[in-house]
């Protein structure tokens, strides 16, 4: 019989049922305990993955009575940004494994904390970057990697969503919990695919931003410098009538684009070198998609290396601070890392 990973959850809201969906293929998985402020929403999801639900044994108002109370191998952080330090770090002294929501932290200094207390523990931490596991991210990444754009000169990276509508009057508007607004949650997604994608370290930022009113940014363009002389353009829409997300990579030799799940590929013409071909990518050759919850208990269970590790996360983390700092201060960042 496969060993069962037991899995507590620190946070039973709407993406806890997203992460459910995804372990329900994972045999290997076996969700035993849900804390959330709210104890009706931890109920209903007990209740959904078919525990007995019973207070203080599978369902908890407070997830450190949880990670005290009930045997364990690993617990998943969704809970609202600012807690993610905290919980990360209690759950790593408990000898936990952990899979935690983006962003992963809020500061950077938090991510450096992180990835001593996961080193020191030896325990394993994945963060949720669920498009590092697309087939069509994992193309386009792979395409940029292995060279076959040639040099990296530019990527353009745009999402926008009905976000400031959406969350008004919810935690992810209040600065003290989120961190900050649309770049930090929706956006933290995108800023992790294009610094997944270029294989240069990024070395300053420049930015721009508004909140329409909102408490939090809402609206925002941010560029990036890296080491090898590539740039960047990550644009942001948190108040846009429609979700929609593009990307676009410019190499000596090549230039994707990407339109999820879309993948152009375009190669230039010999007899026009002003010009270019362009090819969609058929699903066939792109590499297999999985997600993060799998991902995390293939790690876990010594499968395969952590594609989605603290260290890559902090480099998010680390770009966003710069961004907010260059728009505070009205001049580029140089990022620290």
């Amino acid at each position: 019989m496969a060993r069962k990973i037991k899995l507590g959850f620190i946070g039973a809201g709407g993406i806890a049922r997203a992460h459910l969906h995804n372990l329900k293929g994972v045999e290997e998985a076996k969700v035993v305990a849900f804390a959330d402020p709210n104890i009706d929403a931890a109920k209903r999801m007990a209740e959904e993955c078919g525990l007995i639900v019973k207070e203080g044994k599978t369902v908890f108002v407070d997830w450190r009575e949880m990670i005290e109370r009930v045997e364990m191998d690993a617990v998943l952080i969704l809970s609202p940004h600012s807690f993610h330090c905290e919980q990360i770090l209690t759950a790593l002294e408990h000898n936990l494994h952990v899979l935690t929501e983006k962003p992963m932290v809020v500061k950077t200094s938090e991510a450096k904390k992180v990835i001593n207390a996961m080193r020191q523990h030896g325990k394993v931490v994945v963060v949720s970057y669920q498009r590092r596991f697309m087939s069509h991210f994992r193309f386009a990444r792979e395409q940029v990697v292995k060279g076959n754009l040639g040099t990296p000169k530019f990527v353009e990276a745009f999402v926008s969503q009905n976000w400031q509508r959406m969350t008004a009057g919810t935690w992810r508007q209040v600065p003290k919990i989120s961190g900050g607004g649309f770049l930090i949650d929706s956006g933290s997604h995108i800023f992790d695919i294009v610094l997944w994608s270029m294989p240069s370290m990024p070395t300053q930022v420049t930015a721009t931003m508004s909140n329409d009113g909102a408490p939090v940014e809402v609206n925002g363009v941010v560029g990036i410098k890296f080491e090898s002389g590539a740039l960047a353009s990550v644009v942001a829409v948190g108040n846009a009538t429609d979700y929609l997300e593009h990307y676009t990579f410019i190499g000596e030799d090549g230039i994707i684009r990407l339109e999820p799940p879309r993948v152009m590929i375009g190669k230039p013409r010999p007899d026009k070198p002003w010009g270019v071909d362009w090819q969609a990518v058929e699903q066939s050759n792109m590499p297999q998609s999985s997600n993060p919850d799998r991902h995390f208990i293939d790690v876990v269970l010594g499968r395969t290396e952590n594609e989605s590790p603290p260290e890559e996360a902090m480099k998010v983390i680390a770009v966003t601070e710069a961004a907010y700092k260059a728009v505070k201060g009205g001049q580029a960042v140089e990022v620290r890392i």
